[in-house]
């Protein structure tokens, strides 16, 4: 064998293990993103339920305010403190809200970048078939033509 011909073995090798270990390192890759797509669904489904049970939570206290608001009129010296009260509630009602929409538009942002880094996976391991493909017919059509 020529040092030319020992090169290009090294090589080979060399190639064959680099695309074996990027074939490894992606399937790692495509499973963690998998597993994390399906963690930003189970945030997702307890943030819904918490937005549900916080909404429950507000119409309830939007009740209690009313029935306050309602007994404190029968109360006239102390009527306008409560109703400031009443008012502080609504807005922590409408903060809580707000936060909570927020906090939902969040998780559906993640779930979009979970998605694309998914796709981006998918598209190098396609790419990395691809390769190891076109390695083994070389290889298979160099041995058919040493052969001869």
């Amino acid at each position: 064998m020529t040092w030319i011909e020992i090169s290009i073995v090294s090589l080979a090798v060399a190639s064959l293990v680099l695309i074996l270990f990027i074939i490894r390192f992606l399937v790692t890759a495509t499973r963690t993103v998998r597993v994390l797509g399906d963690s930003v669904v189970e945030v997702k489904q307890e943030i819904v339920h918490t937005t549900e049970h916080t909404e429950n939570l507000m119409k309830q206290i939007g009740q209690l305010t009313e029935e306050v608001h309602m007994q404190l009129h029968a109360l006239e010296p102390s009527r306008q403190s409560i109703e400031k009260a009443g008012a502080a509630i609504g807005d922590v009602a409408s903060t809580l809200r707000k936060a909570s929409r927020l906090i939902n538009d969040s998780m559906f942002g993640a779930e979009k970048v979970v998605h694309t880094h998914q796709k981006r996976i998918q598209d190098a391991m396609e790419w990395a078939t691809t390769g190891w493909e076109l390695w083994q017919r070389w290889q298979a059509h160099r041995n058919a033509k040493s052969e001869l």
